[in-house]
């Protein structure tokens, strides 16, 4: 009976995995292409990342093709689409109620108009980390 349990956890968990893959978000080798369309918004996101640096909560993973800025279960992922010549992103989150992962997902024509948006993310992620750490207990 214990191997059947362990059996269903695996499948269920597999299967929440699958649910929650983004359509944008499917690996690949990193296209020169789509590298050098990004390397504005990874730059500004490396800047950002500098900024808000002292903030605890908040995390960046920037690499040549692709940004994401996660608060707790909050993600927010940017990168290139080639085939449409658009900026893409994906904002996430799981939500602890029906045990679901929810998204949002975003296109902009520009890296000017994409990092405008990452800056508007970071500066929503910075509030709610702020509140999170005045919530939180002090030791």
């Amino acid at each position: 009976m214990p191997n059947d349990i362990k059996n269903r956890l695996e499948a269920a968990i597999r299967e929440a995995d699958e649910k929650s893959r983004s359509r944008f978000r499917q690996a690949h080798a990193v296209d020169p292409e789509i590298a050098k369309a990004f390397a504005p918004v990874a730059e500004a996101a490396a800047e950002l990342e500098q900024q808000l640096r002292a903030m605890p909560g908040i995390e960046f993973t920037t690499g040549p093709a692709s940004v994401a800025v996660r608060l707790g279960d909050l993600e927010l992922w940017l990168s290139y689409d080639p085939q449409s010549g658009k900026f893409v992103g994906e904002e996430s989150a799981h939500s602890w109620y029906d045990s679901e992962r929810y998204a949002e997902n975003f296109e902009w024509p520009s890296a000017e108009e994409c990092t405008d948006a990452l800056i508007r993310f970071c500066a929503q992620y910075y509030r709610m980390a702020r509140t999170i750490n005045q919530s939180a207990p002090r030791r």
